[in-house]
């Protein structure tokens, strides 16, 4: 019976001892990982006006991910330590685009290849997240595989899921930051990368309507259009997960502003838009 006890509270103490260890590695990882994407993307620097451009779009995106990941989490009361993990997966999330750019002069994954999937070979090949304990490191890793496609993966754990989905918000804010910057600065040159290389034409296609009308994402695979990206953008209201997303989106008023750069006469239009602010206002909760 002693020896037994003495084997429980030893291998109490040896459990404990690793559990200090992985909370320090959490603690620390934030200013490793900091520095590190800093080098990184340093790396991509060019005399290329227009590179450097989508070079500085994209850090700047990422920090501003950060920034409303941590708004969400702490909108949900999460620990210190859920949202150094959930800060992590957002200063991570891009990091295949620069690589992608680099490439193949262009952020369209169905012209390229998927950015998110080349990020984690970014970070497994820079074995960024060495160090960590396994199970934060695969939350991070399935977070940037999977913050791009259509619909959340099957068979993943719920805790690997809401951190997925927390990713998924703090993302979608920032893109519709720049796009809604982007739209309403009418003076600027065109870009684009930012319009995926779509024609401007008065069209909205078929399928991207009735996607849009049965509240879904549409793929990007269905854009034919300039229109259609924009109506994409106001779609992508179905996905959101938290009620301070919903809020951060009313606010700013972006999916009024999508809205305004769009034909007023379209049928099409204002039926695919009246669903999208109803919907929204019906989960804002303000």
């Amino acid at each position: 019976m002693g020896l037994s006890a003495g084997r429980t509270d030893s291998g109490n103490n040896q459990e404990e001892v690793m559990n200090e260890a992985a909370r320090m590695n959490a603690q620390s990882l934030l200013p490793k990982l900091r520095a590190w994407f800093a080098d990184y993307v340093r790396r991509f620097d060019s005399e290329d006006p227009m590179v450097q451009q989508n070079m500085d779009l994209k850090a700047g995106h990422t920090r501003r991910v950060c920034e409303a990941i941590l708004e969400i989490g702490r909108s949900l009361d999460l620990s210190d330590e859920d949202l150094r993990l959930a800060e992590a997966s957002a200063l991570l999330h891009d990091i295949g685009r620069f690589e992608q750019y680099r490439r193949y002069r262009t952020f369209a994954d169905y012209k390229s290849e998927n950015h998110a999937e080349l990020g984690v070979k970014v970070i497994k090949t820079n074995h960024v997240l060495d160090g960590l304990d396994p199970g934060s490191a695969a939350i991070i890793l399935r977070a940037v595989q999977y913050h791009n496609r259509a619909a959340l993966p099957v068979g993943e754990e719920e805790r690997s899921l809401f951190f997925l989905r927390l990713l998924r918000d703090a993302d979608k804010i920032d893109i519709w930051r720049v796009v809604t910057e982007y739209y309403r600065d009418a003076e600027h040159p065109r870009n684009p990368t930012i319009e995926l290389d779509l024609p401007d034409i008065d069209r909205v296609s078929a399928r991207v309507y009735d996607t849009l009308m049965n509240k879904k994402l549409v793929r990007m695979a269905d854009l034919n259009t300039l229109h259609d990206f924009k109506l994409l953008q106001i779609g992508w209201i179905y996905d959101v997960n938290f009620p301070r997303t919903f809020q951060m989106v009313r606010e700013k008023r972006y999916l009024e502003t999508i809205r305004s750069t769009l034909p007023q006469e379209s049928t099409r239009i204002r039926e695919v838009y009246d669903r999208a602010l109803a919907h929204l206002y019906k989960n804002a909760h303000l």
